[in-house]
């Protein structure tokens, strides 16, 4: 027999629980939280019926019938207990390869332990006007299988299993200076600042758009990197100090970008900026269509990595862009270095 619940747990569905905090007023205050398969906890906020109605929701999904199991059960299975955990982007990422996973494991819903490798390869078919993000949509389909896998919802190996995905060119665009200079020349105060932060410290533009005025002190940018949790602190000088230090003095905000609402600056919203730019890069220098149409602003990134390396080696390149090994950060170097012939 298992242990009793704690007095305010009592009464509550199972995986919910209470706890109980006192604010710097003296008041307590119940929070709850869903405790999900894997024991990491969701929570739920303050209201008590709120909580156990979506409580209710989770536990319905979570005792799906085994011998039934659809792929569109598991992949809501999966939305609600292992999408909330993955950082914001791979979120986004997630859902909108579910999306399209669900038009086609889901019109009429296929049972779990009935998908094979030849649908798999179906789906491909379908999906091969977007081979990039059919590769990552195979990738989140394997993800969902494995968990359920470790449900219990199935004990069949993943049918992506032997199955040859689309073949990738890794991305190869270098960002030229004079191409560089059409884009920040056009560009607003806010897009220069953008650009000029994204190369001067070959940060993700995740990361960037998120920057705020709590991450500068004792002059140090301190920035821990969404997708790898890597800390790194860049010392305010020069440009980088010069663009920050404007942007703090001009602004009330705790982010030091914001969108037209003076909210802050999304991924997507910046994506958008750099597009509506490239088309207006694209009507003044036509002549230039075949570079420019390619550019997208994570080019940066690359351009801060390879700039380095030709300036010095790729291991301080490799500590500028916070990865743990060269070889990661060798994808990032766009031009080898200038050989001199045999000078006779």
């Amino acid at each position: 027999m298992g242990r009793p619940r704690k007095k305010e747990n009592q009464g509550l569905p199972q995986n919910l629980i209470c706890r109980s905090r006192k604010r710097v007023s003296g008041k307590v205050v119940d929070y709850y939280y869903y405790v999900l398969a894997d024991g990491k906890e969701k929570s739920l906020g303050l209201d008590k019926n709120l909580a156990i109605l979506e409580a209710a929701k989770l536990n319905c999904n979570r005792t799906i019938s085994i011998e039934t199991v659809s792929f569109i059960q598991m992949a809501q299975k999966y939305l609600a207990e292992v999408v909330p955990n993955k950082a914001q982007q791979t979120q986004y990422a997630d859902k909108s390869a579910i999306k399209y996973l669900s038009l086609f494991f889901g019109d009429p819903p296929v049972e779990l332990n009935k998908i094979q490798p030849k649908h798999i390869k179906m789906y491909l078919d379908w999906r091969k006007s977007v081979p990039a993000k059919a590769n990552k949509e195979i990738g989140t389909f394997n993800h969902i299988w494995n968990i359920a896998r470790e449900f219990g919802y199935t004990s069949l190996p993943s049918p992506t299993l032997g199955i040859k995905k689309f073949k990738m060119s890794a991305r190869d665009v270098y960002v030229e200076d004079h191409i560089y200079k059409i884009f920040y020349d056009l560009a607003n105060q806010d897009m220069k600042d953008l650009m000029d932060i994204a190369y001067l410290t070959g940060q993700r533009p995740v990361d960037i758009v998120g920057m705020t005025v709590h991450q500068i002190h004792d002059g140090i940018l301190h920035i821990n990197q969404k997708k790898t949790k890597k800390r790194l602190r860049f010392k305010m000088t020069g440009q980088l100090a010069t663009i920050i230090e404007r942007r703090i003095k001009n602004t009330s905000q705790v982010f030091l970008f914001q969108n037209k609402r003076k909210q802050k600056l999304s991924r997507q919203t910046l994506t958008n900026w750099f597009s509506d730019l490239r088309e207006l890069a694209l009507a003044q220098y036509p002549s230039l269509e075949s570079e420019i149409k390619e550019v997208q602003f994570r080019d940066l990134r690359a351009k801060s990595a390879t700039d380095i390396f030709l300036l010095q080696d790729t291991e301080t390149a490799k500590i500028q862009l916070g990865h743990t090994d060269q070889k990661t950060t060798k994808r990032y170097i766009r031009k080898d270095k200038i050989i001199l012939p045999l000078n006779c």
